[in-house]
């Protein structure tokens, strides 16, 4: 019988757990554990300790960056009011690397208080940027990277403040249709150490592993690059399956989940607001196309 491990805090309904090296060591053991918990609340978070992160020979080398390709990332436009949205994704037919997309997010940024509002950007890419993207890919070498790699910093003190959470959540909602926030999504590959086992998302033991073949995104890990406001759609995973997520750098995501309990009333209400695409097909949720204001 598995031993339950409980959270160290719960935090908005979210169970959070801080496990011991020894406990965070064996994967399958550790899910079956608190998976009592996830299954009532819908997502967990887990702080790996510190031995493991040691492990990751932190900051990534500029090897490790430089192989980091966002290829066709999508814009999303936005259609929507009142809490409730669709979302277009449109492909753009353009690659870049982690230095460009660097660049691209500083037109992609939140207003600093309240009273700069106005005055923020509307999430559209500058004309110069535009002009330092175009045609520059080939001239980037290692030491580029290298520099990029000792250079990069991110004040993440502001988002240590809940009123400053609370207004960057709210203006998050009220400007959403405002803006075509750019999402590198599904790109292929991994930046976990190669000799790192212990909950590396590239190669996490499970019963998948036993196909000839890779599922990409299922049993073959994706990385996924978003700038200020890029989102994912209200949706249930491929197969019903479990997902995890790890954040490598960079700004922390704002997650919402439904408990498992509250499915079928999400299901219904959802139903309710977008009766043609429920109509036309009953797993629309899976289309990964609407947005609700929680």
């Amino acid at each position: 019988m598995t031993k339950l491990i409980a959270p160290s805090e719960i935090v908005g309904g979210v169970p959070v757990f801080k496990p011991t090296y020894e406990q965070f060591e064996d994967f399958y053991a550790y899910c079956k554990a608190i998976n009592k918990y996830g299954m009532k609340s819908g997502v967990v978070k887990v702080i790996p300790p510190k031995e493991w992160k040691d492990k990751l020979d932190l900051p990534y080398s500029a090897e490790t960056l430089q192989k980091i390709k966002i290829k066709s990332p999508i814009q999303q436009h936005i259609s929507g009011n009142k809490g409730l949205f669709m979302v277009q994704n449109v492909e753009k037919n353009k690659t870049y690397n982690i230095i460009q997309w660097k660049d691209l997010s500083k037109d992609y940024v939140p207003p600093e208080d309240p009273k700069a509002r106005r005055n923020s950007r509307k999430g559209s890419v500058s004309k110069s940027t535009k002009l330092k993207l175009k045609n520059f890919e080939s001239s980037f070498n290692i030491d580029d990277f290298e520099q990029f790699r000792t250079e990069y910093t991110i004040d993440l003190s502001d988002l240590q403040n809940t009123e400053r959470l609370k207004f960057l959540e709210e203006y998050y909602w009220k400007t959403l249709n405002f803006t075509t926030p750019m999402y590198g999504a599904d790109t292929p590959g991994s930046i976990f150490p190669e000799g790192l086992n212990v909950w590396n998302v590239a190669k996490l033991p499970n019963i998948l592993d036993h196909m000839e073949t890779k599922v990409p995104g299922v049993n073959d890990s994706y990385l996924y690059a978003g700038l200020w406001k890029a989102s994912f759609s209200w949706h249930l995973e491929d197969q019903d399956l479990y997902s995890i997520n790890y954040i490598h750098f960079g700004a922390p995501k704002q997650w919402y989940s439904i408990p498992q309990e509250d499915r079928f009333k999400f299901y219904k209400f959802m139903q309710e607001q977008f009766p043609e695409e429920a109509k036309n097909c009953p797993e629309f949720l899976r289309h990964k196309m609407f947005w609700l204001h929680p």
